[in-house]
C-alpha cells in the first residue's frame, strides 16, 4: 500500500464511511463545476480524507499521462532526450500528486517547490512529501512567483477563472523551459485549457504537447479535445464509490508551452482507434494528418504502426513507412 493510500484508510477510518462518502459527492460536484478542491464546505481533514481517497490516485494517474506523452512529443520535436529539468513549481498543489508523478518522470529533480492555499492540505502534502518546499498561499495573492524549470497547475487555474490570465502571465515569466496546465476532460475544463494555449502562444510560447499548431486549436469552438488515464481502483477507493470494477478512467485536458522553438510535430490520435478485421481507423489532429485516417493490411508498415497506437499516442511516421498512406486508405 503506498503511503498516500494509508494516510487515506486512517483518515477515512477517523471519519467513518457515510461521513466521507457524503464528502465525496461534494468534491465531485465541485471538481464537475470548475471550482475543485475551493468548491466544498467542508472541514480542512475531511477534505483531505475525500481527496486522498478519490481524487489524488485520479490525478496522479492524469499526470502520469501528460508527462509521458510530454517526454515523447518533446523528443519527436528535437529536444534533447537527456532534458533532465532540475527545479519544479507546482501551483494549487493540493497534497503533491502532481509532483509525485514529475519525481516519477524526472528522477533527477532536485528543487520542488509547492504552492497550495488549503492549510490541511499542506500538512498532507509535507507529511506525504516532506523533500518538497511547502508554501500556504493562494495563487493570485503572489504577484512574483519563483523561477523553475518546470511550472505546473494541476487541475488549479480552472478555479481562478477571474485571474486565471494574469495567474497564467505570472507562471509562464517563471517557467525556465515548460509550463504545464491540466484540466478536466470536459468542455469547461477544454475551454479553460483553450485559452490558456492562445493567451501562452501570444507570450510567445512553442506549444509542445499535446497539439503543436501554432495557430488556433482546432477542436476549439466545435469540439472538446480530451484524453483519458486508467487507474487502478485501491480498496477505500472501491469501498468508497461503490461499483465492481478494478479501475477507473479519469479524463482531462492539457496543454504544455516550451520556452524555445520546436520543429513541427507527429499528428496525435484523438479518439479510441476503430480496430476491425483488416482495418484500423484512428482519428487525428495535427498535421500532416488531419481527421479521420483509414488503414488497411495492405499497406503494411503504417498497419503495424496503427495497430500499436492508443488513445493520446503520437502518430511517428517512420522512413520504413513512407510521408503518406497508400492510395486508397485516407
Amino acid at each position: 500500500m503506498l503511503d498516500w493510500e494509508k494516510e487515506a484508510e486512517i483518515l477515512v477510518g477517523r471519519f467513518g464511511t457515510e461521513r466521507v462518502r457524503v464528502a465525496i459527492e461534494s468534491l465531485s460536484e465541485a471538481y464537475r463545476s470548475g471550482k475543485g478542491t475551493k468548491g466544498p464546505r467542508l472541514d480542512g481533514e475531511i477534505l483531505v480524507a475525500a481527496y486522498l481517497a478519490v481524487r489524488f490516485p485520479a490525478t496522479l494517474a492524469a499526470n502520469r499521462a501528460v508527462l509521458r506523452a510530454l517526454r515523447q512529443s518533446l523528443q519527436t520535436r528535437g529536444v534533447d532526450p537527456e532534458f533532465v529539468p532540475e527545479s519544479l513549481l507546482d501551483l494549487g498543489a493540493g497534497c503533491g500528486a502532481a509532483i509525485l508523478a514529475a519525481q516519477e518522470a524526472w528522477p533527477g529533480l532536485r528543487e520542488v517547490t509547492a504552492i497550495e492555499q488549503i492549510p490541511a492540505m499542506v500538512k498532507m502534502g509535507k507529511q506525504l512529501l516532506p523533500e518538497v518546499t511547502w508554501r500556504t498561499s493562494a495563487l493570485e495573492a503572489m504577484e512574483e512567483l519563483p523561477e523553475h524549470d518546470v511550472v505546473m497547475f494541476s487541475y488549479s487555474i480552472g478555479e481562478d477563472t477571474g485571474r486565471a490570465a494574469a495567474i497564467l502571465a505570472r507562471a509562464w515569466k517563471a517557467a525556465g523551459s515548460l509550463l504545464i496546465v491540466i484540466e478536466a476532460g470536459t468542455p469547461r475544463g477544454f475551454a479553460t485549457i483553450d485559452a490558456a494555449r492562445t493567451q501562452l502562444i501570444g507570450l510567445g510560447a512553442s506549444i509542445a504537447a499535446p497539439c503543436s499548431a501554432p495557430a488556433a486549436c482546432p477542436a476549439s469552438g466545435v469540439d472538446w479535445c480530451h484524453f483519458a488515464a486508467r487507474l487502478n481502483r485501491s480498496a477505500v477507493h472501491r469501498r468508497l464509490k461503490g461499483g465492481s470494477l478494478g479501475y477507473e478512467d479519469e479524463k482531462f485536458s492539457y496543454v504544455a508551452a516550451w520556452r524555445g522553438e520546436l520543429r513541427a510535430g507527429a499528428p496525435r490520435v484523438i479518439r479510441h482507434p476503430l480496430v476491425q478485421p483488416g482495418r484500423i481507423e484512428v482519428e487525428l489532429c495535427e498535421a500532416p494528418l488531419r481527421g479521420k485516417v483509414l488503414t488497411t493490411k495492405k499497406s503494411k508498415a503504417h498497419f503495424r504502426l496503427a495497430r500499436k497506437l492508443a488513445w493520446g499516442d503520437e502518430f511517428v511516421l517512420d522512413a520504413a513507412a513512407g510521408p503518406e498512406l497508400a492510395d486508397g486508405d485516407n
